[in-house]
């Protein structure tokens, strides 16, 4: 793929899934239909034939269809956008989009590692660049660079993104996240599930505490635990900012 994670290249943001329900989901079935882990969400409550709240906006559907087989397996993803800070805009806004065969790039970046947090290497486009996904899935023939283009049907479908752009642009909502209050014993780095907070939430009875919950993964005391298995000293002095930070904790 081009790029890698952090970018909104394929690289950046395709990944295969599987899926099983025994009973449920064809064995050895598959999909090309577009889909996103925001639907995850939406499907299992639809699934469990739980309502979702109706004063709210859900970026995630239903994809009973896709997994089921139902109704032709068809996503009822028409235009999957894609946001990012690559536009220029002082807010993350869209940067891409899929839409059937075709995906747009109103921009571009490379991924982590590769000037993504500083921003550089940032190339935007007017009208889109535009791809057919399913022929090029590296993304390195453009059907059109910076005009529209001029195949009928590549047109067509360079039409309908840019009327859903403007649509998404238009009605897009800003959420704003507003934390709940703690409750008794939460506070800075004591949020997550917890079985029993008076025990600093360690749920078993044995004497030396199960630290190795994947909970306490990049702990101080999962940091510890590692080293006295495998019998190894911290280097010192610390090789690494986050060593550094464990070792002063």
């Amino acid at each position: 793929w081009n790029a890698g994670k952090g970018s909104n290249w394929e690289g950046g943001i395709r990944m295969p899934a599987f899926a099983y329900w025994k009973g449920k989901i064809a064995p050895m079935s598959r999909s090309a239909e577009i889909v996103s882990s925001m639907d995850v969400f939406p499907t299992l409550s639809a699934l469990a034939d739980i309502p979702l709240p109706t004063n709210r906006v859900y970026d995630g559907l239903d994809m009973s269809n896709v997994l089921l087989g139902k109704n032709g397996g068809k996503s009822d993803h028409d235009f999957l956008f894609f946001y990012g800070y690559c536009s220029g805009e002082p807010y993350w806004t869209i940067s891409s989009v899929r839409h059937g065969k075709y995906k747009a790039h109103w921009c571009t970046m490379p991924g982590l590692g590769l000037g993504h947090i500083k921003g550089e290497n940032i190339t935007q486009y007017d009208p889109p660049l535009l791809f057919n996904i399913d022929k090029d899935p590296s993304e390195a023939y453009p059907i059109s660079f910076n005009e529209m283009p001029t195949q009928p049907e590549d047109a067509a479908a360079m039409q309908r993104i840019l009327k859903a752009y403007a649509m998404e642009k238009a009605t897009f909502e800003y959420g704003r996240i507003t934390p709940e209050p703690d409750q008794p014993g939460e506070g800075p780095g004591k949020y997550g599930v917890c079985c029993d907070r008076s025990n600093d939430c360690h749920c078993n009875n044995n004497e030396e505490k199960d630290i190795l919950g994947i909970f306490n993964l990049g702990t101080k005391e999962h940091h510890d635990r590692y080293h006295k298995i495998l019998g190894e000293k911290e280097p010192m002095p610390p090789r690494t900012r986050a060593q550094k930070r464990l070792q002063n904790s």
